[in-house]
């Protein structure tokens, strides 16, 4: 009768185990006013420049680098706020001189989002100067972006990108990350640790280049903190994460703060990441991240306690000296 009631009480703090790693990590804490608040700190880079996904525009387009050389391939990434039942991105790119250098006809996925490359290389790419990526959605619908091509011979020459996708295991649920690593580079692995609220990807880099991937909200973000005053602590009033503003991510690459350009929706945010020769390591921080173990893990360490635990009540097994 002692072993089961022994028994039960394990079974039930199991289930109380598992239900608390299942939740994302979130960084939600109250205390005294930030001391380096007039000094550029990693707490203002990720705690500036919010953007509300309500104030996101009908239609994003953007590049994962401001400029490009012959043979580069030129990432555009973007969003469609409303989707329109089958009605297809048309994108095209236009040179300094107002020719047509490339075209392209692209459904968005299910969350708006699209990613596309072009090869800025061959007979019409030979003119310095910027130019335009024109893109249209629906009848109305219409956004530009532009960039610097630093001028060619004619020549085809291509550069090895990789398009690919990233099984993460993280929390005891796999997340697909999809990426595009240009210039020969290669990405070697993904861990989350969510101590540091931080994703870090290794990559070897050949060559200068760009990554751009799409990370699921749902694995991590950045979140400008709710303001609650001590009172609606004490009362335990409840954050619905989802809810805050978007705030920026912290992007290191090889320990040194980068810029990056982004776009995102209310599903992922899809981050290109600039790296040059010999980099390493990319660090990406937000203030929530999905823990590294899931309740299969909790589940593994709970069993081995019942077992310690009905082993001890059979045997008399004692763990505290007997006085």
């Amino acid at each position: 009768m002692r072993v089961s009631s022994v028994i039960c009480g394990a079974l039930v703090g199991i289930m109380v185990i598992s239900v608390l790693v299942s939740f994302q990590v979130f960084a939600q804490t109250a205390g005294p006013s930030n001391p380096n608040a007039n000094k550029t700190t990693a707490y203002n880079l990720l705690h500036n420049n919010q953007t509300n996904l309500s104030n996101i525009p009908p239609l994003i387009v953007k590049t994962d680098l401001p400029s490009y050389n012959q043979g580069d391939a030129v990432v555009i990434t973007g969003h469609v706020r409303h989707l329109e039942n089958q009605t297809a991105i048309a994108l095209k790119i236009v040179s300094p001189l107002k020719n047509l250098v490339g075209i392209a006809q692209l459904l968005p996925a299910s969350d708006g989002s699209f990613t596309t490359t072009f090869k800025v290389t061959g007979p019409l790419w030979k003119d310095a100067g910027n130019y335009t990526i024109i893109t249209n959605y629906g009848r109305y619908t219409q956004a530009n972006a532009t960039f610097y091509y630093s001028g060619g011979n004619g020549q085809i020459i291509f550069s090895n990108v990789i398009n690919d996708v990233y099984h993460l295991q993280a929390g005891g649920v796999t997340y697909d990350i999809p990426y595009i690593i240009k210039n020969g580079a290669s990405v070697k692995s993904m861990d989350v640790y969510a101590d540091k609220f931080m994703l870090e990807i290794t990559i070897d880099a050949p060559s200068d280049g760009s990554l751009t991937l799409t990370l699921p909200r749902q694995l991590m973000d950045a979140k400008v903190p709710a303001n609650l005053t001590q009172d609606q602590i004490m009362a335990g009033i409840k954050i619905n994460p989802n809810e805050l503003e978007d705030s920026n991510y912290i992007v290191t690459v090889s320990q040194k703060l980068i810029q990056f350009t982004e776009t995102k929706n209310p599903s992922v945010r899809i981050l290109s990441i600039p790296f040059h020769q010999g980099d390493t390591k990319i660090d990406i921080i937000g203030t929530m991240i999905v823990p590294e173990f899931g309740p299969s893990a909790a589940l593994v360490l709970a069993i081995a306690i019942i077992s310690i635990i009905a082993v001890s009540a059979k045997t008399g097994l004692r763990f505290m000296p007997k006085y």
